[in-house]
């Protein structure tokens, strides 16, 4: 009897004991739920966020008002809008600039500096323009902010439609287009986008650069390229080799046996899956290609590189060894540049700009290639690595004019 009881005595402790635990965890429950449904009162304008981060998109601005957090993640609340659930930053006044920013003084109407990227604490605002605590002080700087666009067009002008231009800013996203959307007859150009599309799907397990090809017959062609001059039929070339003769010398044999190996289809789906026209795309350089459809490409290289892929940096190196530029620079160039004399002419370059801010540049036309375009190519490129470093590069300490 004695034993039972004491069995008893203890079954109760142990069911207390739990009652007690579920209880303590109701508790704690409610009071996190309690707490991020607690107004917060934000007296300033303040923006939202895909993310809390202020390095996230910027979503909205919204004005002063009191929200209740559906969650929190430190000073960051999860709130609902019209425009569906955001994050806003409840302590802070602050915005992250995440490009170079002219700053003025607006009673003077001055620039007096810019601001390389950086967190900065907004201290007032007018409309569009904030006036921030920043590296170089206190300034104002317009959020919507576009560079003198007028420049570049003014100088363009008289290139009138001869010459298709595609420029941008990597770090910013801002872009300059003259004449972008007209088509031209591509060129070796073009091996650069078939180029990106076999890096893709050999990163994807789809192909192998240590894949060995046998040069055939059916293969030749004549034109540009080493092969046809140092190597004879039966010869054989890893893929990784035979991208470096595409890119580098723009070898059209080496294209052709790429082209037998991976085929057009997947190549055109491709295309289409990174926004560009499969419909450019005959037999590869007698594609089409316009400035707007270059841009495209390059930026795609450009965020494949950046990307660490496995085997961006071969493609980075190919590039830079191009052996035909007609885009110049002060920075290292990454470029893949066409000529031909036939199907109406092509004289094209496709580059990514390693400056402090890099950037995207395509130059298009179907000029004969003379001593005279090569003079007009290199004065774009530096009118557009003028503009850049100018209103994208970072400042040197200080930042002041």
């Amino acid at each position: 009897m004695d034993r039972n009881k004491s069995n008893i005595f203890f079954l109760i402790l142990f069911v207390g004991f739990a009652a007690i635990l579920f209880v303590h965890s109701e508790i704690k429950t409610e009071a996190s739920a309690t707490q991020a449904g607690l107004r917060r009162n934000i007296d300033w304008h303040f923006f939202t966020y895909a993310e809390p981060d202020f390095r996230a998109e910027r979503l909205r601005s919204f004005p002063p008002q009191e929200v209740t957090p559906i969650r929190l993640s430190g000073d960051w609340a999860l709130v609902d809008t019209a425009f569906g659930q955001e994050w806003v930053h409840t302590s802070a006044n602050q915005v992250f600039i995440n490009h170079v920013m002219p700053a003025f003084n607006l009673d003077e109407e001055t620039m007096v500096g810019r601001i390389n990227p950086q967190l900065v604490t907004i201290l007032e605002r007018r409309d569009n323009w904030l006036r921030v605590d920043s590296s170089i002080g206190s300034a104002w700087i317009d959020m919507n902010f576009t560079p003198p666009v007028h420049e570049l067009e003014n100088f363009m002008q008289q290139f009138g439609n001869t010459i298709s231009v595609y420029y941008e800013n990597m770090q910013s996203g801002f872009v300059f287009r003259h004449n972008a959307e007209q088509v031209f007859f591509g060129g070796s150009a073009t091996k650069v986008n078939f180029a990106l599309y076999i890096y893709h799907k050999t990163e994807q397990g789809g192909a192998s650069m240590d894949s060995v090809h046998t040069y055939t017959s059916g293969d030749y062609w004549g034109g540009s390229g080493f092969i046809r001059q140092r190597h004879t039929v039966g010869a054989s070339f890893t893929q990784r080799e035979l991208l470096h003769l595409m890119i580098t010398p723009s070898d059209n044999i080496a294209t052709r046996i790429l082209r037998r190996v991976h085929g057009l289809n997947g190549f055109r789906d491709f295309i289409e899956s990174i926004g560009g026209n499969p419909d450019f795309i005959h037999s590869l350089t007698y594609s089409q290609l316009s400035a707007d459809e270059a841009g495209l490409i390059m930026r795609e290289i450009y965020r494949y590189i950046e990307s660490g892929g496995r085997y961006s940096h071969e493609f980075r190196d190919n590039l830079l060894a191009n052996r035909y530029p007609f885009i110049i620079s002060d920075y290292p160039v990454a470029s893949k540049s066409g000529w031909a004399a036939n199907f109406g002419g092509a004289y094209h370059d496709m580059a990514i700009v390693y400056a402090p801010s890099p950037y995207v540049l395509a130059i298009l036309s179907s000029r004969d290639g003379t001593a005279s375009d090569r003079r007009i190519y290199e004065n774009i490129s530096m009118v557009i690595q003028e503009f850049n470093d100018r209103w994208f590069n970072p400042v040197g300490e200080g930042g002041r004019e």
